[in-house]
């Protein structure tokens, strides 16, 4: 990796300032940003911390906006604000999860959220046809969880699985959204990734969880 993506050390505050005064932030990694905003703090130099949350919240911008489309509600930007603030704000919240989260992969977790604001919408909107998708699972499947009890076990399993984008996928099952389609919005549009990858994450933690569960396969 080039020097200058992984910049400075996070407490060197003589050597970002030296990067900001060189124009420089734009050629460094997002996580590394993180790190050295959380390490200055919101009452750190402000020679250094503004240009340093401007960059990150420009970054943060363009990303929501590449991932929520404009085909939701006020094209979208209802979404974009609210998650940009949620995530500015654990910015410089070290210990929160989106602050450990965005200084160890910074894309990720913004796509991530990304992905969560879409579950949250789908889920109070009248414009995806279930019966439709139904015929598009590979399985034939309908969505798991019909009941409040069976939702809360997988609930406190889900918890127990380490990998985020495993469980909103998951999740996204739970709720009726397609594996993958043409027609609405689906797992593997939204979580960014093909619809082989969605197909095999759903499908490993349904296995986890019926392990779990010790139901029958």
């Amino acid at each position: 990796m080039d020097k200058l993506e992984e910049g400075p050390d996070p407490d060197d505050i003589a050597a970002w300032r030296q990067v900001i005064k060189n124009q420089s932030l734009g050629m460094i990694q997002g996580r590394q940003l993180v790190a050295a905003a959380q390490q200055i703090g919101a009452f750190g130099d402000p020679r250094v911390i503004n240009p340093l949350m401007n960059e990150i919240a420009e970054r943060m911008m363009r990303i929501l906006r590449k991932h929520i489309g404009k085909n939701h509600r006020n094209e979208g930007w209802d979404m974009i604000e609210e998650v940009h603030q949620q995530l500015i704000e654990a910015v410089l919240k070290p210990t929160s999860a989106d602050g450990i989260g965005m200084r160890t992969a910074f894309v990720a977790r913004i796509k991530l959220r990304a992905a969560d604001a879409i579950r949250r919408e789908q889920l109070h909107s009248e414009r995806y046809v279930y019966s439709e998708d139904e015929e598009q699972r590979p399985d034939g499947h309908k969505a798991l969880a019909t009941d409040d009890e069976e939702r809360a076990q997988v609930e406190s399993v889900l918890k127990r699985i380490s990998d985020p984008r495993k469980v909103l996928a998951f999740r996204l099952h739970m709720d009726g959204v397609p594996r993958n389609s043409t027609k609405v919005e689906s797992i593997a549009s939204a979580l960014g990734v093909s619809a082989k990858t969605a197909e095999t994450w759903v499908k490993e933690t349904q296995e986890e969880i019926r392990t779990i569960l010790g139901a029958k396969s």
